[in-house]
């Protein structure tokens, strides 16, 4: 049975496409494998230590939070006690805590894999600037000490330097996407809260996801009366760092008169039932901190199409099912008519053919084969 070591900054119950992908993919790879999550308590009521069958989560200690990190110097200690064991060790990146369990896995010699999720691209300010340069150094550095590099698209890795540099560690490969079982109870209540259509944005509420430029595209719409724009994911003070912009959405929201309802996070039988009910999503991001957006999978999968910004990696989804359109990032008419052009033309973008294909593109069963062939592999 293989040990493997994974580090993340954030994980469960944290709710991120940066601890739901390591979730569902541990989740799995625990059959035949012993795993200790390494990670930092986001909450206080947190456990310290947590088991969950093959897998346990220890919760390291810090001295304080800097922005959305850890600074812990002492995690040190932990990284070498649970690593000197391990078979394997992977990171999730991007972090700047876990340059140290990178180079003693390195020093011993482990098998080294970056799950890289995306580059942060912080808004621009004189702090901002020096935890993004300090963030990105540590990022390269950790590739650098990786033996291999897994990004979800290679559209995305490449069109950075780091995908470039390192060329010759990537093996893109595709997040795992789970089908659920739809909550009838969730379903039934969203039939209520229609108007004629239901937008739907997944995901946290946070700045680089462009949730504004949704907001005036759907002051923007002919339709606007009847729409609803409805929101799944964490918002406010559960997200690290982006109460304010929660706040900024709010007032935007009620300025322009926009008919929504947020309903927080959600289990995956909500999840489901919340795509099977919407018309549309849309993931209007505006930088590379977003590399895939997993929701639009998600989406599809559950036979909704979707309007997503024109970036790297995030075009993907749209370019392999033919499921939606594509916008460029930031673009409110842009953003108004495509969800118009789908609404008007839905099964253009949603027929049980385009569904199958995207079921198949995503197949899980892909994905978790792909993990157990490079955990069993050698060096």
């Amino acid at each position: 049975m293989k040990k493997i070591v994974f580090f993340s900054t954030y994980y469960d119950p944290y709710l991120s496409g940066l601890t739901i992908y390591p979730k569902y993919l541990f989740e799995h790879l625990k059959k035949n494998s012993k795993i200790i999550v390494l990670t930092f308590p986001h909450r206080k009521n947190l456990k310290k230590i947590e088991k969950k069958g093959n897998i346990t989560i220890i919760r390291l200690n810090y001295w304080f939070r800097l922005s959305k990190g850890f600074i812990a110097p002492l995690s040190l200690l932990d990284f070498y006690r649970y690593s000197k064991g391990a078979n394997i060790v992977f990171l999730n990146q991007p972090n700047f805590e876990g340059l140290g369990l990178a180079f003693l896995a390195f020093l011993m010699k482990k098998k080294i894999i970056s799950i890289i999720h995306c580059q942060v691209f912080l808004p621009r300010s004189f702090f901002n600037i020096i935890i993004n340069f300090f963030l990105n150094l540590y990022l390269y550095c950790q590739l650098f000490l990786s033996t291999i590099i897994l990004p979800t698209t290679e559209d995305y890795a490449f069109s950075l330097p780091w995908g470039k540099i390192f060329r010759y560690k990537i093996k893109a490969i595709l997040p795992p996407i789970k089908k659920s079982i739809i909550s009838q109870v969730l379903f039934k209540k969203l039939k209520k809260e229609r108007e004629k259509y239901l937008i739907g944005y997944v995901g946290r509420i946070a700045s680089e996801k462009g949730i504004e430029y949704l907001v005036h595209s759907i002051n923007h719409l002919d339709i606007k009366k009847n729409v609803k724009l409805v929101f799944a994911g964490p918002f406010g003070k559960d997200v690290a760092g982006e109460n304010n912009y929660y706040n900024k959405i709010i007032e935007m929201l009620k300025k322009y008169k926009v008919n929504y309802l947020f309903f927080g996070n959600l289990t995956s039988k909500q999840l489901a039932a919340f795509y099977k009910s919407i018309d549309v999503l849309v993931l209007p991001s505006i930088n590379q901190t977003e590399a895939f957006g997993m929701v639009q999978a998600e989406a599809m999968v559950a036979g909704t199409p979707v309007v997503a910004s024109n970036l790297p990696g995030v075009r993907m989804p749209i370019k392999m099912t033919g499921m939606g359109k594509i916008v460029e990032p930031k673009d409110v008419n842009g953003i108004a008519n495509a969800i118009e052009e789908v609404l008007k033309n839905k099964n253009s973008y949603s027929n049980l053919r385009l569904t199958k294909n995207a079921k198949n593109i995503f197949d899980l069963k892909k994905i978790y084969k792909f993990y157990e062939n490079l955990v069993n592999e050698k060096n």
